[in-house]
């Protein structure tokens, strides 16, 4: 076996695939990539038996073969290569990796401990703007749970309809929403995705910017919904579903709310991280109060106070509709919402101290942040 490829290509080839290689892993031969060439096409496969990572690329194909090599070893090496081209060839049990004045040997393992990826053949076809997908992914998955107790809220909701998509994620603290037009080829689908596996989509949409562009990829849901593949540019990633129940998420939201404030986005950030400069040592508690100041206008109070430290009020002018009041929350959750979305403004609106609020952005009704309130203490 035996190719050559510009060192800059090939390193582009190997961070792809690193989407599916663990750290630290139980079986050795998973630390390991599946090198191919065939028909004068470079193929490389990755796998941690959740996902599995298949990219295809160009390179001058001498000797047709496969072997498998330390897929974080050979990136490491190759990423610090010179440009220029780079030679990939097996020699007996080794592989040995060659460019001007650099040359390194790998130890392979045999192809057939190489776990077989089974191929999606048939299933519901999605077509989405790669774009409008990554923003979705970077409003939404950040809210799954990351504790395993409940497998299913470590997940995305996804639920695919003829036209659109709803993608839903809580971990029972706070929960996202956002729906995206999408063209769906099959069946409608209500499917539960790993949180981590959906980030590592919108990871490949960054990273393949300049070919994906504005331009759809493919989605693919197993006809019996225990896997999905994305197809995005050259790389195929596929991922196991979660199974189970998704929680009835609509019973956290509100029927309608008392006070409804347009806040500065970036004012709003401000206030927030004052206050947690004092709220760190103190459950990450920040106390807000909304309160008329005009016939529309109105203040955003930001408190927190810590016995051992001190306390601080900080505050930002606001467009306020209804009667205001005061509510908690975790400081954190609300910095994550906002670092998460565009735009100036977002809209916050609460009822109660005992309520969930709602946060939201103007003039995007397909998009919501539903955050549970901690109890204020008299």
């Amino acid at each position: 076996m035996k190719f050559i490829i510009p060192q800059g290509e090939f390193t582009k080839l190997l961070l792809a695939v690193d989407k599916s290689l663990l750290a630290r892993v139980n079986l050795p031969i998973l630390a390991n990539i599946l090198v191919s060439t065939t028909g004068g096409k470079l193929e490389i496969l990755s796998t941690n038996l959740e996902t599995a990572t298949r990219v295809t690329g160009e390179s001058r194909v001498e000797v047709e073969g496969r072997t498998t090599v330390p897929g974080k070893l050979l990136f490491e090496f190759v990423s610090q290569l010179p440009e220029g081209e780079v030679v990939f060839e097996k020699l007996g049990e080794e592989v040995v990796v060659t460019t001007k004045r650099y040359s390194g040997r790998f130890a392979t393992q045999p192809t057939e401990d190489f776990p077989a990826i089974p191929k999606i053949e048939k299933g519901t076809i999605v077509f989405v703007d790669a774009a409008l997908l990554k923003k979705a992914v970077l409003r939404v998955a950040y809210c799954a749970a990351q504790d395993e107790g409940r497998p299913v809220l470590t997940g995305v909701l996804c639920e695919f309809g003829k036209k659109d998509l709803s993608m839903v994620a809580t971990d029972g603290y706070r929960l996202s929403f956002q729906k995206i037009d999408i063209d769906n080829r099959g069946e409608v689908a209500k499917i539960v995705v790993p949180a981590k596996s959906i980030v590592e989509v919108a990871k490949i949409i960054s990273e393949l910017v300049d070919e994906v562009g504005d331009g759809k990829i493919e989605i693919m849901i197993a006809a019996g919904l225990n896997q999905i593949n994305f197809k995005i540019g050259n790389v195929e990633y596929t991922s196991r579903l979660i199974e189970g129940v998704f929680p009835n998420w609509q019973k956290l939201i509100p029927a309608n709310f008392t006070s409804t404030a347009r806040v500065p986005k970036e004012e709003f950030i401000k206030i927030v991280r004052v206050a947690s400069i004092f709220a760190r040592d103190a459950g990450n508690i920040v106390r807000f109060k909304l309160a008329a100041s005009g016939a529309k206008g109105g203040l955003l109070s930001a408190y927190a106070t810590n016995s051992q430290v001190g306390s601080n009020e900080a505050q930002t002018e606001i467009d306020l509709e209804g009667r205001g009041g005061e509510i908690a929350f975790n400081y954190r959750y609300l910095l994550e919402m906002l670092s998460s979305v565009d735009g100036e403004d977002v809209e916050f609106e609460m009822i109660e101290s005992l309520n969930p609020g709602r946060l939201t952005v103007p003039g995007d009704g397909d998009y919501f942040h539903i955050i549970m309130p901690v109890r204020l203490q008299s």
